[in-house]
């Protein structure tokens, strides 16, 4: 006789060989003691939790011949027997994934009406979700309204794809994943019903293995007893959670590389160590994570303390980010391994220094350096690039005017400065060093200060602050050099630089009180302006009118009248109209 896996030859015959699922077992069990069984439904839940199972436990309790009155069948009758040898005709199994068109579904509908040996005939149409949108609109007259002796069943494992129609016409029941703790016992119980022995280890693999799913925990068991043991690279998992909760990086890379060179796939590796990790993120946040027992809980939750929050979290992100990469990757690996750098290259960057820095002296005491001192760390001489921007922007002196023309132009202007005194004062002791640095610092302000500054200076202090005539005359003047103290404006035409010529005066005097330096103007004419004059000599260069020289007087000059006698000599002007 061949050999039948563990999962096949142990399924549930009864309603109370389910376990994990009480909520479904109890509605079931009741509905067919009292005879309220719904007409069609939906089981939905992850592989393995017990979908088909259930739907034929309800297909053996409905056509037993001799129920014992609780809902469970007998399992003593033919019915039953023909049942869980899995060739009774009051079941009809259907695969929805291979047989998914209308076609199909026609069948069932053409059958349904049929009768059949038994008291019920059910359907079991699983993983129902599949089926073609043209297949489930033509089940749906037959689900909604079936023969009286029809049940239908649907299992499927993503219900968020069966049709809303299919879902309100039958009875939702959700299927949850097994916890460890019952799924444990489920094991230990499999295992002695079987005559094998089963080592503590072994059944924590098992569970561990199957991740709530019954299925998946007796196919781990099957693998186990066939290769004799638990393989080795188990404990390769604990070595790379270890090395992550210890911000070791030459650890977790031993641990990865020492896993993959003993033949376990990368991805699987990637896979457990995520599992793990959710379930320290959840022991450390007092939460039981369900697949871990009572005796792990205390060691996830020192694991957590050990790992840190937000270490944890980042390595739960990045781990999920490379499962995403590996599958098209060509080198899962090296997607795992980048993954691990990138964590423990970001812990490095956040992670605060040992040792807390010293407080910043203040400017009235400046620091001194302290020759027994050791030379400071590369970390402590290399400040940040923003910290280290600011700090070049507050201690450039030409700053200074723009900072203080950025406030607006009504902050009040700046004395100009006193002329350096070269005597000595009445003490008789020469001015000292930072006397005279402050004497000429103005002077070198002013020198420093480019043709960039200067236009700024310009645009936001100097031209706003001037007269409305000298405004008006240079507002169409461009800067376009600066030499020493020689600022050079450019003026469209030679007209427009005569008129600016009779008020350059006031900027000058502008100028040097905002710079502290005796400025001088000098104005030219654009060089496009002269181009375009010889190439056209005729047309007379256009004159700017200054609404400021225009004057107001009451001479109105010669009325029409006298404009009239002037052009008719000997005409004399009458008052008389016309009229008689």
């Amino acid at each position: 006789m061949a050999y039948q896996s563990l999962y096949r030859r142990f399924r549930p015959q009864t309603f109370a060989e389910v376990i994990g699922q009480d909520h479904l077992v109890a509605a079931l069990r009741n509905a067919v003691a009292e005879e309220r069984v719904g007409h069609a439904y939906l089981l939905s839940g992850p592989r393995g939790t017990g979908k088909t199972s259930t739907a034929r436990i309800l297909a053996k309790a409905l056509n037993c011949i001799e129920p014992p009155g609780d809902g469970e069948p007998c399992g003593q009758c033919e019915s039953c027997g023909a049942f869980e040898l899995g060739n009774s005709m009051d079941l009809v199994e259907l695969d929805a994934a291979s047989n998914n068109n209308v076609a199909n579904i026609r069948e069932i509908t053409a059958n349904a009406a049929l009768g059949s040996p038994g008291k019920r005939k059910v359907y079991l149409l699983d993983e129902v979700h599949m089926l073609t949108t043209a297949a489930s609109n033509a089940l749906l007259k037959t689900l909604e309204e079936p023969p009286d002796h029809v049940i239908f069943v649907l299992a499927t494992t993503d219900p968020q794809k069966v049709l809303p129609t299919i879902r309100s016409r039958t009875q939702h029941v959700e299927l949850n994943l097994i916890p460890a703790e019952i799924l444990m016992r489920h094991v230990q119980d499999i295992g002695e019903r079987a005559s094998m022995e089963l080592d503590p280890a072994v059944v924590e693999y098992v569970v561990e293995r199957g991740a709530g799913s019954v299925r998946d925990a007796l196919s781990a068991l099957d693998q186990v007893v066939t290769a004799g043991g638990i393989p080795d690279t188990r404990v390769s998992v604990d070595a790379l959670v270890d090395g992550i909760a210890g911000h070791d990086l030459t650890a977790s890379m031993a641990a990865i590389a020492e896993t993959v060179a003993a033949g376990v796939d990368p991805r699987d590796l990637a896979q457990r160590t995520a599992r793990k990790l959710r379930d320290i993120f959840l022991a450390g946040a007092g939460v039981n994570p369900g697949e871990a027992t009572l005796g792990e809980l205390p060691q996830l939750a020192e694991k957590a303390a050990q790992m840190g929050r937000a270490t944890n979290v980042r390595a739960l992100e990045l781990l999920g980010d490379a499962l995403t990469g590996m599958r098209q990757a060509p080198d899962p690996r090296l997607v795992l391994d980048l993954a691990i750098v990138r964590l423990f290259a970001e812990s490095s960057e956040e992670r605060p220094p040992s040792e807390p820095s010293e407080s910043a002296p203040s400017p009235s005491q400046p620091a001194q350096p302290e020759p027994s001192k050791s030379a400071p760390s590369p970390s402590q001489r290399a400040p940040k690039p923003a910290a280290a921007a600011r700090a070049a922007l507050a201690a450039t002196p030409e700053v200074a005017p723009l900072e203080s023309a950025a406030v607006g132009t009504d902050a009040p202007l700046p004395p100009p400065p006193s002329p350096p005194n070269t005597e000595k004062d009445t003490s008789g002791e020469p001015p000292n060093d930072e006397t005279a640095q402050a004497q000429q610092e103005p002077a070198l302000k002013s020198m420093q200060l480019s043709a960039t500054e200067i236009s700024e200076l310009w645009q936001q202090r100097a031209l706003p602050g001037l007269s409305a005539r000298a405004r008006a005359r240079f507002q169409a003047a461009k800067l376009v050099e600066v030499q020493e103290s020689i600022v050079k404006f450019e003026l469209p035409n030679e007209t427009h630089r005569e008129r600016c010529e009779q008020l350059k005066n006031d900027v000058e005097e502008s100028l040097s009180n905002l710079t502290g330096a005796n400025v001088q103007v000098e104005l030219v004419v654009s060089s496009g302006s002269q181009v375009a004059d010889v190439e056209k000599p005729m047309e007379p260069p256009e004159e700017v009118v200054d609404p400021a020289d225009f004057t107001t007087t009451n001479d109105s000059g010669p009325s029409s009248v006298e404009r009239v006698l002037e052009a008719f000599p000997g005409a004399v002007a009458s008052d008389d109209d016309g009229t008689m």
